[in-house]
């Protein structure tokens, strides 16, 4: 695994690496330390960076507004 890109959003970080596979994939680490990964591949970290930056805003909108 290499990591491409460590971007800080709003207290998470979105870690975008390429695998060993040669696919890039994203996680995201949310304020309280908790790792989260997804299932998606992507060609390119770029696509990857779109991707997880668009997670991050959905986690930061599902975090400010709970659903109880």
């Amino acid at each position: 695994m290499v990591i491409q890109n460590v971007i800080g959003i709003d207290g998470y970080t979105l870690l975008v690496y390429r695998s060993t596979d040669h696919l890039y994939r994203f996680s995201i680490i949310d304020f309280s330390g908790i790792a989260f990964s997804f299932d998606n591949v992507f060609l390119t970290a770029k696509e990857a960076t779109i991707k997880g930056k668009a997670a991050v805003e959905i986690a930061f909108d599902f975090d400010k507004h709970p659903q109880y």
